[in-house]
């Protein structure tokens, strides 16, 4: 289990589901601003930390923290998720998951799975995850498992093993041309020449 859960402002997760239970098990929890509303009310306790210019986070509780808990951070030309994921990086936790990223504003939505993707960081949701590929990913799944994959470089070339249709002849003409595939082994790899995201459905 990883050690770092972020938890965004989307959707909160569903009691019982896999992004709760990492929230559960975390050795640490950043809440980015508002987020941290929500798991107070639902876990009865403060994250380890929230971060993010503060802008949803009542000015009571506001009061109520102190530092290390609370980091503001007014920097506007980034998100509070990015924000999240940088203070994690400067500390060297590189065991980081996301959860929360999805759901409520399918702007922010799309932007969260971007930036993660960036910063090559999962994001586990109730449906799924979405998992970084740098260079080879291999994955245990039944077969039939519904499987995504998105590249924002249109140099990428990819190979793949596992998978209903392969990957090997694809053009990334666009971010979506390699969605809705599915998987037709237990074991799926996928290589990669350049980042990208593969969305692997529950």
């Amino acid at each position: 289990m990883p050690k770092t859960v972020i938890l965004a402002n989307g959707a909160f997760p569903k009691k019982g589901g896999e992004p709760w239970r990492l929230l559960e098990s975390a050795r640490r929890v950043i809440a980015c601003d508002g987020a941290a509303n929500s798991f107070i009310r639902r876990f009865r306790r403060v994250p380890d930390f929230i971060i993010g210019d503060l802008d949803s986070l009542p000015s009571a509780l506001q009061l109520q923290l102190q530092t290390p808990t609370l980091i503001p951070i007014t920097d506007q030309t980034t998100n509070d998720l990015s924000k999240a994921i940088a203070y994690c990086r400067k500390r060297g936790w590189s065991d980081l998951v996301i959860v929360g990223a999805t759901g409520r504003r399918e702007d922010h939505e799309l932007g969260n799975i971007f930036r993660a993707m960036e910063a090559g960081v999962a994001v586990v949701t109730d449906y799924g995850r979405f998992v970084s590929i740098a260079k080879t990913l291999r994955i245990r799944v039944r077969k039939g498992t519904a499987i995504s994959v998105f590249a924002t470089d249109k140099r990428t070339k990819m190979s793949s093993n596992g998978l209903e249709w392969p990957l090997n002849a694809v053009k990334f003409a666009n971010l979506y041309c390699a969605t809705l595939n599915r998987a037709s082994s237990v074991e799926v790899t996928i290589k990669s020449s350049h980042p990208a995201f593969v969305y692997i459905a529950k």
